[in-house]
Protein backbone atom coordinates (compact mmCIF):
# COMPACT_ATOMS: atom_id res chain seq x y z
CA UNK A 1 0.00 0.00 0.00
CA UNK A 2 2.72 2.49 0.92
CA UNK A 3 4.65 1.69 -2.24
CA UNK A 4 1.57 2.56 -4.29
CA UNK A 5 1.17 5.81 -2.39
CA UNK A 6 4.72 6.85 -3.24
CA UNK A 7 4.17 5.91 -6.87
CA UNK A 8 0.97 8.00 -6.86
CA UNK A 9 2.87 11.01 -5.50
CA UNK A 10 5.49 10.65 -8.23
CA UNK A 11 2.78 10.38 -10.90
CA UNK A 12 1.26 13.63 -9.63
CA UNK A 13 4.63 15.29 -10.16
CA UNK A 14 4.97 13.85 -13.67
CA UNK A 15 1.44 14.90 -14.62
CA UNK A 16 2.28 18.51 -13.87
CA UNK A 17 5.29 18.53 -16.23
CA UNK A 18 5.50 20.69 -19.35
CA UNK A 19 7.54 20.02 -22.51
CA UNK A 20 10.46 21.99 -21.00
CA UNK A 21 10.35 19.74 -17.95
CA UNK A 22 11.00 16.69 -20.11
CA UNK A 23 14.30 18.31 -21.18
CA UNK A 24 15.32 19.02 -17.57
CA UNK A 25 18.56 17.67 -16.13
CA UNK A 26 18.78 15.52 -13.03
CA UNK A 27 20.86 17.24 -10.35
CA UNK A 28 20.59 14.73 -7.51
CA UNK A 29 19.22 11.24 -7.07
CA UNK A 30 19.79 9.50 -3.76
CA UNK A 31 18.09 6.32 -2.64
CA UNK A 32 19.23 4.71 0.61
CA UNK A 33 17.44 1.63 1.89
CA UNK A 34 17.46 -0.45 5.07
CA UNK A 35 19.06 2.29 7.15
CA UNK A 36 20.04 1.04 10.62
CA UNK A 37 18.91 -2.44 9.57
CA UNK A 38 15.33 -1.51 10.47
CA UNK A 39 13.79 -1.25 6.99
CA UNK A 40 14.11 2.53 6.94
CA UNK A 41 14.57 4.32 3.62
CA UNK A 42 15.47 7.79 2.42
CA UNK A 43 14.86 9.06 -1.11
CA UNK A 44 15.75 12.44 -2.56
CA UNK A 45 15.63 13.75 -6.13
CA UNK A 46 16.33 17.25 -7.49
CA UNK A 47 15.94 18.47 -11.06
CA UNK A 48 17.20 21.74 -12.57
CA UNK A 49 13.65 22.92 -13.39
CA UNK A 50 12.83 23.35 -9.68
CA UNK A 51 11.18 20.00 -9.00
CA UNK A 52 12.36 18.38 -5.77
CA UNK A 53 11.14 15.19 -4.13
CA UNK A 54 12.03 13.95 -0.65
CA UNK A 55 10.61 10.93 1.17
CA UNK A 56 11.59 8.87 4.16
CA UNK A 57 9.98 6.18 6.20
CA UNK A 58 9.59 2.47 6.74
CA UNK A 59 6.94 -0.22 6.31
CA UNK A 60 4.67 1.56 8.81
CA UNK A 61 4.60 4.98 7.17
CA UNK A 62 6.14 7.50 4.84
CA UNK A 63 6.56 11.21 5.24
CA UNK A 64 7.81 13.47 2.54
CA UNK A 65 7.53 16.61 0.53
CA UNK A 66 7.84 17.75 -3.01
CA UNK A 67 8.21 21.13 -4.65
CA UNK A 68 6.69 22.06 -7.99
CA UNK A 69 7.22 25.29 -9.93
CA UNK A 70 4.00 27.29 -10.04
CA UNK A 71 2.76 29.26 -13.04
CA UNK A 72 3.74 32.53 -11.34
CA UNK A 73 7.32 31.32 -10.80
CA UNK A 74 6.85 30.61 -7.10
CA UNK A 75 7.35 27.08 -5.83
CA UNK A 76 4.42 25.07 -4.53
CA UNK A 77 5.29 22.88 -1.56
CA UNK A 78 3.35 19.72 -0.81
CA UNK A 79 4.07 17.83 2.40
CA UNK A 80 2.46 14.50 3.10
CA UNK A 81 2.16 11.55 5.40
CA UNK A 82 1.16 8.15 4.06
CA UNK A 83 0.30 5.39 6.50
CA UNK A 84 -2.28 2.70 7.12
CA UNK A 85 -5.00 5.37 7.15
CA UNK A 86 -4.13 6.69 3.66
CA UNK A 87 -2.33 9.52 1.87
CA UNK A 88 -2.60 12.87 3.70
CA UNK A 89 -1.22 15.82 1.69
CA UNK A 90 -0.91 19.43 2.83
CA UNK A 91 -0.37 22.19 0.26
CA UNK A 92 1.67 25.32 0.99
CA UNK A 93 1.82 28.07 -1.61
Amino acid sequence: MLKYTLIFALLVVLASCSEEDFQAKLLKSENRQNLDGAGQFLHETSVDNGIQIKAQGNVNGIQGEYFLPGEDGKQIRVTYIADATGFHPKFDE
